[in-house]
């Protein structure tokens, strides 16, 4: 009896060890799941954040204070969290602004910045004014109506130079409309009002209609204009002249626009402008610009300009940005990122430019995370060196490349546009070095163009979709296209891959063109056709799909320095095909080491269809050599050349 005790209590002690186990194996498996789903949920949050918000979009600071910017992430299912600690801070010049990496930023010394912050890959700008005076005017003192009735230009430049006098300080402008002729600032005063939404500034009815600019920056420094209305009033002045502005500024530094709305001008919104010594260390941020009649942002003489967080829109068929400087000289680093420019012009809606003569440029241009709507007109850009265009959303008619860029990169960029980019170099003033990668190009025309020459481009890892026309077409006249690569990019459903055409009236050539690593799919005619004063070609490691791979058309001119190898082509009507037409003539062709396989062409009286064709009934090229080509399932699963020709074919 006892011992059935005994076992019955060992085995009870067997199944709660059992139990506690099976308890324990549980348990884990709960907590492996939840680790999983712990790990999805965090994929989930990482990839569904939609944007960050701050507090503000500006920030006025006092000599030595701090602030600490918060935050927020917002997320696709609606929700949000504070991720300041996690977040990245940088300051655009840490002599005026520090930030340390848990957001909290100190006022260093008198004067503006920008900080940059960044989460998950989301960035967001903060504009930031700094100021050592604490004096602050308010223009009503000094007998300002600010009813839309009366002329207010002596009371508020009396308020000017009431505070440039003390040294410096805030122009107070509360609630109101104050008629205005021309005003001009001083240096160290602030132009402020008390929101842009309820205070304007406008161009009297009455001002004259010439050099006629609202507010005026003349040889001034530290000075900042915000939270202003200004409104030029091009409707009471139809016979006014294009240099009527709502802000100007001459030859001057350290200079603030923020948080205005500026419409309506005869001229530009905001001009920037000056002689050789030019405009130096400006910031226009969180401004709206509608309808200027020259331009909404025009920069002539200006240098280390940062423009962020910008709408500026036309509806009157004028650019929304436009760089136009006239003096002989070099400028230097503009950074323009963040902002929405739109218009209805046919011509450019965004224009980036250098210097004028040989050797003056626009060095380091970055133009970044814009959106540009612009869908008949042009994204420009010439006399720039080492300037980079990039992770913009770009809706324009063409981006245009035209004269003298040297280094100019144009990488991650959304680009919907009717003719794709062309490369153009205009009385033989080429772009040299130009890099176009790992852009999505949807276009109605071509993908890109280059005509009138161009030195050392190369266009890789980009995505080109068409509907029809050409992916890369490249026209020889003026001067010399040399040295292009093509390579690992994607092009479909266009007429041509890529072609090289040349202008018959002049012997300008296309040398040194390199195609490689690509592939083409859904191609109506040619992977690659080439024709006239074209040489040194490689067609090498492309993948063609639905399409012939390679038409040579020799005419009029000599064509030299061909080889197509290792491509993979299947699908089309033919794979590579060499022809002759005029008193063209082909020296040194080399077609080695390529599978092709299903083509459809079946011959006729011009032609024998074959999967490698060279024609019998023209001049047959020099130096020819045929070897270790694999044809698989053609129709015509042969290679024709001319008699002459016979022992070019290798194994």
């Amino acid at each position: 009896m006892e011992t059935n005790k005994r076992k019955r209590r060992k085995q009870l002690g067997l199944y709660s060890i059992l139990l506690l186990l099976i308890t324990v194996i549980l348990l884990l498996l709960e907590n492996r799941h939840l680790i999983v789903q712990n790990k999805v949920v965090g994929n989930v949050e990482k990839e569904s954040i939609s944007s960050i918000s701050l507090d503000a979009s500006s920030y006025s600071l006092k000599l030595k204070d701090s602030r600490r910017i918060p935050v927020i992430a917002k997320y696709s299912d609606g929700s949000s969290k504070n991720v300041s600690k996690r977040s990245v801070y940088s300051t655009s010049d840490k002599k005026i602004v520090s930030v340390n990496s848990t957001g909290l930023i100190t006022a260093v010394a008198p004067g503006f910045a920008s900080i940059q912050i960044s989460y998950e890959g989301v960035a967001k700008t903060i504009a930031v004014s700094v100021s050592s005076k604490s004096l602050h005017v308010n223009v009503k003192d000094f007998g300002a109506y600010g009813n839309g009735k009366h002329d207010d230009t002596r009371a508020i430049q009396k308020a000017i130079d009431h505070a440039a006098a003390k040294g410096g300080g805030d122009v107070f402008i509360p609630k109101g409309t104050y008629i205005l002729h021309p005003i001009f600032l001083k240096s160290k005063v602030n132009l402020v009002g008390e929101s842009r939404d309820i205070v304007t500034l406008k161009l009297s009815n009455q001002a004259s209609d010439d050099y006629t600019r609202v507010v005026n920056l003349i040889n001034v420094s530290n000075v900042k204009i915000q939270s202003l209305t200004i409104d030029g009033n091009s409707k009471k002045h139809p016979k006014g002249i294009e240099h009527m502005h709502c802000i100007f500024a001459w030859d001057s530094k350290n200079i603030f626009i923020d948080n205005n709305r500026l419409i309506h001008a005869v001229g530009d919104g905001i001009s920037i402008s000056g002689s050789e010594k030019s405009s130096n260390k400006v910031i226009i941020s969180n401004n709206i610009l509608v309808d200027n009649h020259r331009s909404n942002i025009v920069l002539e003489q200006v240098n280390h300009l940062q423009i962020f967080n910008n709408t500026s829109t036309s509806k009157v068929g004028r650019p929304a940005l436009h760089f136009e400087p006239w003096e002989k000289i070099s400028f230097n680093d503009a950074k323009i990122w963040d902002n929405t420019f739109s218009s209805n012009t046919e011509g450019y809606c965004v224009q980036l430019e250098g210097g004028k003569d040989e050797g003056n440029f626009y060095y380091n241009v970055d133009f970044f995370r814009n959106k540009i709507t612009c869908t008949a007109g042009q994204f420009l850009v010439m006399e720039t060196k080492n300037a980079k265009v990039y992770q913009n959303m770009l809706n324009v008619a063409s981006v245009y490349v035209w004269i003298k860029n040297e280094d100019l990169q144009i990488y991650n960029n959304n680009i919907h546009s009717r003719n794709g980019i062309v490369i153009e170099g205009t009385w033989g003033i080429l772009s040299k070095g130009t890099q176009i990668f790992k852009n999505s190009i949807m276009t109605k025309g071509n993908g890109l163009s280059i005509a009138a020459g161009s030195q050392n481009t190369k266009i890789y890892q980009n995505s080109f979709t068409g509907t029809g026309k050409t992916g890369v077409y490249l026209f020889a006249t003026a001067t010399n296209i040399t040295k292009t690569t093509v390579s690992d990019n994607t092009f479909k459903n266009f007429e041509y891959g890529i072609f090289t055409d040349y202008n018959y009236y002049d012997n300008k050539r296309i040398t040194g063109l390199l195609v490689r690593g690509n592939t083409f799919a859904n191609i109506d005619e040619y992977a690659l056709y080439i024709k006239g004063t074209t040489s040194n070609v490689t067609f090498d490691k492309n993948k063609v799909v639905k399409a012939s791979g390679v038409n040579i058309l020799a005419n009029d001119r000599l064509m030299s320095n061909i080889l197509v190898s290792n491509n993979i082509i299947s699908g089309g009507e033919q794979g590579i095909v060499q022809t002759q037409s005029g008193n063209g003539f082909l020296k040194s062709l080399t077609i080695s080491g390529n599978i092709i396989s299903n083509s459809t062409a079946k011959g006729d009286m011009y032609s024998t269809g074959a999967a490698i064709e060279l024609a019998q009934n023209s001049i047959p090229p020099s130096n020819v050599l045929i070897k270790k080509n694999k044809l698989i399932n053609n129709i015509r699963n042969f290679i024709t050349v001319p008699k002459s020709l016979a022992d070019s074919i290798k194994k």
